[in-house]
């Protein structure tokens, strides 16, 4: 399968490891943040199963405060150039237009957009043949965590979010199999928004709709057993090995390693 400038075969599970090119990332607070850090972790990551590497330059963790598309570039800069985009896939974490088509002028394979997607990166899409990652939120990381919304059924905000958007990409003729959906979690739902959201997945994976999971230590671990960031492993293991269930085939992950061996072995019991 062609994206942008390269071919690849992808294989399922799908793991997408992730690499915060930032000083202020809720996970690893800018362990990554210099070439050489992120390259090593990149290789690290590449060598324990990841098949697309998630590079973001701004941080979309609650509260944060966003930056200029010309110093997400800036940043961007010092990483995208020396990748090796003909060895494994190359996602970037952006809404900003400006970036997304930096990015996408260097060789990045698929545009990971928390804001869902927008008709001129559509456009970008289809110009270069690229993947999309297309996540739904409700409000911003600013804000998106103060304003909930606890009425709302988020399965059927899901449901809408992605029937607009097939019927866009249908209508310009974009590849669906380079598309997966995001449910967005913890990006303005309550805990149990979350929970009924990653209960729901196997409905989209019976109608051929590609998800991407991205559940991996965050905050709705801590409402089940209080812990750190860097403290929720089990739970993460545990969300990906449920949604495996459902069928559920890709996932953005920090524990690369640990999330592999644990689906190898998985593997091996269910024979």
């Amino acid at each position: 399968m062609k994206f942008n400038k390269h071919s690849f075969q992808i294989k399922n599970p799908l793991l997408v490891g992730i690499c915060n090119f930032t000083p202020d990332s809720f996970s690893d607070g800018g362990k990554t943040f210099t070439r050489s850090s992120a390259m090593k972790y990149i290789k690290f990551m590449t060598n324990n199963g990841a098949q697309i590497i998630d590079i973001g330059a701004e941080s979309s963790k609650p509260n944060s405060i966003p930056i200029t598309y010309q110093e997400e570039i800036k940043r961007l800069s010092k990483i995208l150039p020396y990748l090796n985009y003909d060895k494994y896939l190359v996602s970037l974490d952006s809404y900003k237009i400006e970036t997304q088509e930096y990015a996408l002028k260097k060789g990045v394979h698929i545009i990971n957009d928390i804001n869902g997607g927008s008709d001129d990166l559509f456009y970008l899409t289809k110009k270069y043949k690229s993947g999309l990652f297309l996540m739904h939120k409700i409000g911003t990381p600013e804000d998106m965590q103060k304003n909930l919304k606890p009425s709302k059924n988020m399965t059927k905000e899901f449901d809408n979010f992605i029937k607009k958007r097939l019927n866009i990409l249908a209508n310009l003729n974009i590849d669906t199999k380079k598309v997966w959906f995001d449910p967005g979690i913890g990006f303005g739902k309550t805990f149990n928004q979350n929970l009924h959201l990653m209960r729901s997945l196997k409905k989209y994976i019976d109608h051929n709709i590609q998800i991407l999971l991205g559940s991996s230590r965050k905050s709705w671990i801590n409402f089940i057993d209080p812990s750190k960031t860097d403290e929720r492993l089990g739970g993460s293991l545990a969300s990906v090995a449920h949604a495996l269930s459902q069928g559920v085939n890709t996932f953005r992950i920090h524990d690369v390693q640990e999330t592999n061996q644990m689906i190898k072995v998985l593997k091996v019991l269910n024979r």
